[in-house]
């Protein structure tokens, strides 16, 4: 008898197809700062928080399905990760500044 394996249906295969389990991991990365920066883009109330979360969704959004991002991989991710930890600071400056 043959174990039945479950595949889940993701974008990212849809999109590219069966690729290496590391790029794929390094791509649902990106994936989830981008969400995270469109939940961000969507809930602040810093123009500057805002600001930096849009330029984190372009740069993700660009390579997250694109075949010929894969060796730049990691540095997008990086450079994501650090708009987002700066958007983040820049929320929590403006609150303090601005909230009540």
């Amino acid at each position: 008898m043959n174990a039945q394996t479950a595949i889940k249906p993701d974008e990212i295969t849809t999109f590219l197809g069966s690729i290496p389990a590391e790029e794929f991991e390094k791509r649902s990365k990106l994936r989830s700062l981008r969400n995270a920066a469109a939940a961000m883009i969507a809930s602040t109330e810093s123009d500057t928080a805002r600001a930096l979360a849009w330029f984190a969704t372009e740069y993700a959004t660009q390579a997250l399905y694109s075949p010929g991002a894969t060796q730049a991989l990691d540095d997008l991710n990086k450079l994501c990760t650090r708009f987002m930890l700066t958007a983040i600071q820049a929320e929590q400056i403006d609150l303090e500044r601005f909230g009540e």
